[in-house]
């Protein structure tokens, strides 16, 4: 479990509202110190590295243009179109189902109430939009923040494919039930599907990548007992991205 220490342990447990936990789960692991080789290699392929962000950026700024030109309902009574945040060369991408009000005003996904929680719990991660891309699945809100109905879903599920081809990312999160069963192409709700290894898979793109489920941060607010649940996902998640490497590799 990558802790920055044993305070930030003890304040995640305390933002739980958990006094005693029993996990199987390794903490004491190893840290390693970065290569000096690597940091030389990473300064070599620092123009290499600036070719390929500002060939995602403008990647997601083609994609923006088509996303507008959508025959979608929701346009008409969204304030914004709500596309991305975070950092667009990241190695771990989250994706959501749908902007609610906050997110129609600001047009970046999670800033909302649900949002500062989400981030709250990925920091006890070391992650946050430094080092993370976020977005949805919909791309406008619907009305009084309802469930994105099928249509609405069948209008932006290829979008989506593509925004997933364009960051390329080596883990993929899918935040809530509405993610989770449509880009995984599975029935089973939330509760089945979180808490196991998936690969999202894109024949038509070529991609087979990594990725995981986890409750939406708004059900976590109407449901506070499955913080516990979240934390086992989160520790998994992070398990993961250490054990491969992912965000030393950004």
């Amino acid at each position: 479990m990558n802790i920055k220490n044993i305070k930030s342990f003890i304040e995640f447990y305390k933002f739980l509202g958990i006094t005693d936990c029993i996990s199987p789960v390794q903490r004491n692991k190893m840290k390693f110190k970065v290569d000096p080789k690597k940091n030389i290699k990473k300064m070599k392929e620092s123009k290499k590295t600036e070719k390929i962000i500002e060939s995602k950026l403008a990647s997601i700024n083609n994609l923006r243009s088509l996303i507008i030109n959508l025959d979608c309902s929701l346009k008409d009574v969204a304030t914004n179109l709500v596309l991305y945040d975070g950092n667009y060369d990241a190695n771990i991408m989250f994706i959501g189902e749908a902007p609610g009000a906050n997110e129609d005003i600001d047009g970046k996904p999670f800033v909302g109430e649900a949002g500062k929680l989400l981030d709250k719990m990925l920091s006890f991660i070391n992650l946050s939009r430094n080092n993370i891309y976020i977005t949805n699945m919909v791309f406008w809100r619907p009305p009084g923040n309802r469930t994105p109905n099928e249509t609405e879903i069948s209008v932006c599920l290829p979008y989506t494919k593509k925004h997933i081809k364009i960051i390329k990312p080596k883990l993929l999160v899918f935040v809530g039930s509405i993610a989770a069963k449509n880009l995984l192409n599975s029935k089973e709700g939330i509760t089945k599907i979180r808490g196991k290894k998936h690969i999202y898979q894109d024949k038509d793109n070529d991609l087979k990548i990594e990725a995981r489920a986890i409750f939406h941060p708004a059900y976590l607010m109407r449901n506070p007992i499955e913080k516990k649940t979240m934390w086992d996902d989160l520790l998994e998640i992070d398990e993961f991205i250490n054990s491969n490497n992912i965000l030393q590799d950004e």
